[in-house]
């Protein structure tokens, strides 16, 4: 995860080109008034529907793919745990098709899954969701244009001045050297974006176990 403003994305970066016409053209300003515990964005637990499980979308019936489990920690830069944290994720399914009116990729929709799920962090930071690996999906980026293998992350709660949207990417993808939004981060921090393969620790039976750390 992105852990200082020097690792964040220029505003403008041309080869994203969806980027152009909404990239803000002013500098921002520094806020100097001190932000107070509980000003940030006002988050009720009982308007997200804390289902960690993705798997489960319709009762005794699994989506098509590969099941994962994705897990990980949420820290401040001290290095201390966060409590309380709602993380929300969303995804294409197997074959890189969002449960979306608006996706005209040309792949099945599988009727088992939703590709939405959020959750809680406990008080040693920790989260975890089951899922399945998505799919790559093309799109109109340049020509051949693929979106690597990704899942979407919404971090909230009332201590964060705003919502930090980001994107986990999956190790040794190929698709990952031609993706703009990927190579806008600077070369030395795009790794802390890819989730890790756990190959010896947290092993679990039937399911590939990723972990993705996240810093506030």
């Amino acid at each position: 995860m992105l852990k200082n403003y020097l690792s964040n994305p220029p505003h403008f970066f041309k080869d994203y080109k969806s980027n152009i016409n909404r990239a803000p053209r002013k500098n921002f300003f520094k806020i100097t008034k001190a932000i107070n515990k509980g000003s940030g964005l006002k988050v009720l637990s009982k308007n997200f529907d804390m289902n960690n499980n993705l798997l489960l979308f319709k009762k005794n019936k699994s989506p098509i793919g590969q099941k994962i489990i994705i897990k990980g920690k949420v820290i401040n830069r001290r290095g201390n745990p966060l409590k309380g944290i709602i993380i929300e994720i969303w995804q294409a399914n197997a074959a890189g098709k969002y449960r979306d009116i608006n996706d005209t990729h040309d792949a099945a929709i599988d009727p088992n899954f939703l590709g939405y799920g959020a959750t809680k962090t406990n008080s040693n930071g920790d989260y975890k969701f089951k899922t399945i690996l998505p799919g790559a999906y093309p799109w109109r980026n340049h020509k051949n244009a693929w979106r690597p293998k990704h899942i979407h992350f919404s971090i909230i709660n009332e201590n964060i001045f705003n919502r930090l949207c980001t994107q986990m990417y999956f190790p040794n993808d190929f698709l990952l050297n031609y993706d703009p939004i990927f190579n806008s981060i600077a070369k030395k921090y795009r790794n802390s974006l890819i989730a890790k393969f756990e190959n010896k620790n947290n092993v679990i039976p039937n399911y590939l176990v990723f972990t993705f750390d996240i810093v506030l």
